[in-house]
Protein backbone atom coordinates (compact mmCIF):
# COMPACT_ATOMS: atom_id res chain seq x y z
CA UNK A 1 0.00 0.00 0.00
CA UNK A 2 1.05 3.59 -0.63
CA UNK A 3 0.10 4.84 2.82
CA UNK A 4 -0.08 2.78 6.02
CA UNK A 5 -1.84 3.89 9.20
CA UNK A 6 0.59 5.32 11.78
CA UNK A 7 -0.35 2.62 14.33
CA UNK A 8 0.54 -0.24 11.96
CA UNK A 9 4.07 -1.63 11.93
CA UNK A 10 3.82 -4.40 9.31
CA UNK A 11 2.49 -4.66 5.79
CA UNK A 12 2.39 -7.18 2.96
CA UNK A 13 3.91 -6.20 -0.37
CA UNK A 14 2.25 -7.94 -3.33
CA UNK A 15 2.78 -8.35 -7.09
CA UNK A 16 6.52 -8.97 -6.79
CA UNK A 17 8.43 -11.11 -9.28
CA UNK A 18 9.29 -14.67 -8.21
CA UNK A 19 12.89 -15.56 -7.30
CA UNK A 20 14.11 -11.95 -7.16
CA UNK A 21 16.00 -10.33 -4.27
CA UNK A 22 14.31 -7.25 -2.81
CA UNK A 23 15.23 -4.80 -0.08
CA UNK A 24 12.85 -2.30 1.49
CA UNK A 25 12.91 1.16 3.06
CA UNK A 26 10.25 2.82 5.19
CA UNK A 27 9.49 6.55 5.22
CA UNK A 28 7.47 8.17 8.02
CA UNK A 29 5.10 10.91 6.85
CA UNK A 30 2.61 13.40 8.23
CA UNK A 31 0.60 16.39 6.93
CA UNK A 32 3.80 18.33 6.28
CA UNK A 33 5.49 15.63 4.18
CA UNK A 34 7.78 12.63 4.31
CA UNK A 35 10.89 12.25 6.42
CA UNK A 36 14.17 10.57 5.62
CA UNK A 37 13.97 6.94 4.46
CA UNK A 38 15.16 4.20 6.79
CA UNK A 39 18.26 2.19 6.08
CA UNK A 40 17.48 -0.65 3.67
CA UNK A 41 16.30 -3.97 5.06
CA UNK A 42 18.28 -7.13 4.52
CA UNK A 43 17.82 -8.56 1.04
CA UNK A 44 14.98 -11.06 0.86
CA UNK A 45 14.38 -13.35 -2.13
CA UNK A 46 10.84 -14.26 -3.15
CA UNK A 47 10.06 -17.94 -3.62
CA UNK A 48 10.50 -19.77 -6.90
CA UNK A 49 7.65 -20.32 -9.37
CA UNK A 50 7.31 -21.86 -12.81
CA UNK A 51 8.30 -19.44 -15.60
CA UNK A 52 5.50 -17.31 -17.02
CA UNK A 53 7.06 -15.69 -20.10
CA UNK A 54 8.13 -17.57 -23.27
CA UNK A 55 11.05 -16.45 -25.44
CA UNK A 56 10.42 -13.73 -28.00
CA UNK A 57 11.79 -13.30 -31.52
CA UNK A 58 11.67 -17.02 -32.31
CA UNK A 59 13.11 -17.39 -35.80
CA UNK A 60 15.94 -19.17 -37.60
CA UNK A 61 17.07 -20.42 -40.96
CA UNK A 62 20.42 -20.59 -42.68
CA UNK A 63 23.04 -23.04 -41.54
CA UNK A 64 24.69 -25.83 -43.47
CA UNK A 65 23.23 -28.64 -45.54
CA UNK A 66 20.88 -30.94 -43.54
CA UNK A 67 20.47 -28.41 -40.69
CA UNK A 68 17.51 -26.65 -39.14
CA UNK A 69 18.68 -23.59 -37.18
CA UNK A 70 16.26 -22.20 -34.56
CA UNK A 71 16.98 -18.93 -32.72
CA UNK A 72 15.31 -16.86 -29.96
CA UNK A 73 15.99 -14.02 -27.54
CA UNK A 74 17.09 -15.52 -24.18
CA UNK A 75 14.94 -14.80 -21.11
CA UNK A 76 16.65 -12.39 -18.66
CA UNK A 77 17.48 -13.79 -15.22
CA UNK A 78 14.87 -11.67 -13.43
CA UNK A 79 12.12 -13.41 -15.45
CA UNK A 80 13.41 -16.99 -15.08
CA UNK A 81 11.49 -17.36 -11.77
CA UNK A 82 13.80 -20.03 -10.33
CA UNK A 83 16.82 -22.28 -10.59
CA UNK A 84 17.24 -24.96 -13.24
CA UNK A 85 15.98 -22.68 -16.01
CA UNK A 86 16.12 -23.88 -19.63
CA UNK A 87 14.27 -24.08 -22.93
CA UNK A 88 12.11 -26.71 -24.64
CA UNK A 89 12.54 -26.48 -28.41
CA UNK A 90 9.74 -28.10 -30.42
CA UNK A 91 9.59 -28.40 -34.20
CA UNK A 92 7.91 -30.42 -36.93
CA UNK A 93 7.80 -30.41 -40.72
CA UNK A 94 4.92 -28.20 -41.87
CA UNK A 95 1.78 -30.23 -42.46
CA UNK A 96 2.65 -32.96 -39.94
CA UNK A 97 1.15 -33.49 -36.47
CA UNK A 98 3.97 -34.88 -34.30
CA UNK A 99 6.32 -32.45 -32.56
CA UNK A 100 10.00 -33.29 -32.13
CA UNK A 101 11.19 -31.87 -28.78
CA UNK A 102 14.60 -31.28 -27.28
CA UNK A 103 15.81 -29.55 -24.12
CA UNK A 104 18.40 -26.75 -24.03
CA UNK A 105 19.66 -26.51 -20.45
CA UNK A 106 21.66 -23.27 -20.65
CA UNK A 107 19.56 -20.15 -19.87
CA UNK A 108 21.88 -17.93 -21.95
CA UNK A 109 21.72 -20.03 -25.12
CA UNK A 110 20.01 -18.21 -28.02
CA UNK A 111 19.85 -21.06 -30.58
CA UNK A 112 19.52 -24.74 -31.33
CA UNK A 113 20.75 -26.56 -34.44
CA UNK A 114 19.06 -29.82 -35.46
CA UNK A 115 21.23 -31.89 -37.82
CA UNK A 116 19.82 -34.80 -39.76
CA UNK A 117 20.61 -36.15 -43.23
CA UNK A 118 16.88 -36.62 -43.89
CA UNK A 119 16.23 -32.84 -43.79
CA UNK A 120 15.41 -31.66 -47.29
CA UNK A 121 16.86 -28.29 -48.36
CA UNK A 122 14.76 -25.19 -47.81
CA UNK A 123 11.88 -27.10 -46.20
CA UNK A 124 9.37 -25.28 -43.96
CA UNK A 125 9.17 -26.33 -40.30
CA UNK A 126 6.75 -25.17 -37.63
CA UNK A 127 8.75 -24.11 -34.58
CA UNK A 128 7.96 -23.05 -31.00
CA UNK A 129 10.19 -22.55 -27.94
CA UNK A 130 9.02 -23.01 -24.35
CA UNK A 131 10.57 -22.50 -20.92
CA UNK A 132 10.97 -24.53 -17.72
CA UNK A 133 12.71 -24.45 -14.35
CA UNK A 134 12.81 -26.61 -11.22
CA UNK A 135 9.23 -25.61 -10.40
CA UNK A 136 7.73 -26.72 -13.69
CA UNK A 137 7.11 -25.85 -17.31
CA UNK A 138 6.03 -22.45 -18.56
CA UNK A 139 4.34 -21.42 -21.80
CA UNK A 140 5.54 -21.88 -25.36
CA UNK A 141 6.03 -19.05 -27.82
CA UNK A 142 3.59 -18.81 -30.69
CA UNK A 143 4.32 -21.11 -33.62
CA UNK A 144 6.44 -19.65 -36.40
CA UNK A 145 7.72 -21.04 -39.71
CA UNK A 146 11.46 -21.58 -40.16
CA UNK A 147 13.10 -22.97 -43.31
CA UNK A 148 15.87 -25.56 -43.21
CA UNK A 149 19.23 -24.72 -44.76
CA UNK A 150 19.31 -24.03 -48.46
CA UNK A 151 21.23 -26.12 -50.96
CA UNK A 152 24.10 -24.50 -52.84
CA UNK A 153 23.87 -24.49 -56.64
CA UNK A 154 25.30 -27.74 -57.98
CA UNK A 155 25.82 -26.66 -61.61
CA UNK A 156 27.34 -23.60 -63.26
CA UNK A 157 25.57 -21.35 -65.76
CA UNK A 158 26.10 -22.39 -69.39
CA UNK A 159 26.44 -20.48 -72.63
CA UNK A 160 28.73 -17.81 -71.21
CA UNK A 161 29.72 -15.24 -73.85
CA UNK A 162 31.34 -11.82 -73.80
CA UNK A 163 31.11 -8.95 -76.29
CA UNK A 164 33.28 -5.86 -76.26
CA UNK A 165 31.17 -2.68 -76.33
CA UNK A 166 33.96 -0.11 -75.99
CA UNK A 167 37.55 0.30 -74.82
CA UNK A 168 36.42 -0.08 -71.20
CA UNK A 169 33.11 -2.02 -71.30
CA UNK A 170 32.39 -5.69 -71.98
CA UNK A 171 28.90 -7.18 -71.90
CA UNK A 172 28.73 -10.69 -70.40
CA UNK A 173 25.71 -12.96 -70.89
CA UNK A 174 24.83 -16.53 -69.90
CA UNK A 175 22.00 -19.05 -69.79
CA UNK A 176 20.25 -19.24 -66.42
CA UNK A 177 20.73 -22.44 -64.50
CA UNK A 178 17.65 -24.61 -63.91
CA UNK A 179 16.59 -23.89 -60.33
CA UNK A 180 13.91 -25.42 -58.12
CA UNK A 181 12.41 -23.29 -55.35
CA UNK A 182 12.64 -26.42 -53.19
CA UNK A 183 16.43 -25.98 -53.15
CA UNK A 184 16.38 -22.42 -51.81
CA UNK A 185 16.30 -18.87 -53.09
CA UNK A 186 18.58 -18.11 -56.02
CA UNK A 187 20.02 -14.76 -54.95
CA UNK A 188 21.98 -13.99 -58.10
CA UNK A 189 25.12 -14.63 -60.08
CA UNK A 190 28.72 -13.62 -59.50
CA UNK A 191 30.76 -12.55 -62.54
CA UNK A 192 34.54 -12.69 -62.29
CA UNK A 193 37.24 -11.83 -64.83
CA UNK A 194 40.42 -13.80 -65.37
Amino acid sequence: PDVIDGKTFTTTVVDLNPWVEYEFRVVASNKIGGGEPSLPSEKVRTEEAAPEIPPSEVSGGGGSRSELVITWDPIPEELQNGEGFGYVVAFRPSGTTTWIQTVVTSPDTPRYVFRNESILPFSPYEVKVGVYNNKGEGPFSSVTTVFSAEEEPSIAPSGVSATSLSSSVIEVSWTAIPWKMSSGRLLGYEVSSM
